[in-house]
């Protein structure tokens, strides 16, 4: 995956792709309920680390797929 968008569409896209792989099938808000916050951000971040060397890239995806669910925590 590469960010040819901007970083926060982006990151929607990758946790989009690890629900899916990790077949969970629920709203972030419910994932936070139900636990599986922890599996898909620990996912998403060894994508991340493994697919983007610009160490500013890597940076915002992380940034923004935390606040996909930081958000709805607070």
């Amino acid at each position: 995956m590469h960010t040819y968008f901007e970083p926060s569409i982006s990151a929607y896209m990758l946790i989009n792709q690890v629900s899916k792989s990790l077949d969970i099938d629920e709203h972030p808000a419910q994932s936070v309920q139900n636990g599986n916050v922890s599996k898909i951000i620990s996912e998403c971040i060894k994508i991340i680390e493994s697919e983007y060397t610009e160490k500013r890239t890597r940076e915002l995806l992380k940034y923004y797929v935390a606040h996909n669910f930081l958000k709805i925590m607070t």
